[in-house]
């Protein structure tokens, strides 16, 4: 009886492991997506501005 309560116990730390570790890439992969979505977005946003400034004033 002991060894299936012990076995339950390292079940249940092993599965609470797995989750902490998935959320954990969950959030970095966002985290990353974000950062990456920011950091395009502000290169097409520089090219725009220096565009704009090059441009022939009217």
């Amino acid at each position: 009886m002991a060894n299936l309560i012990n076995f339950a116990f390292i079940s249940l730390e092993l599965i609470f492991i797995m989750q902490i570790s998935f959320f954990a890439k969950v959030i970095l992969f966002l985290a990353l997506y974000y950062i990456s979505d920011l950091s395009i977005k502000n290169n097409i946003l520089s090219k725009l501005t220096n565009r704009a400034n090059r441009a022939k004033k009217v």
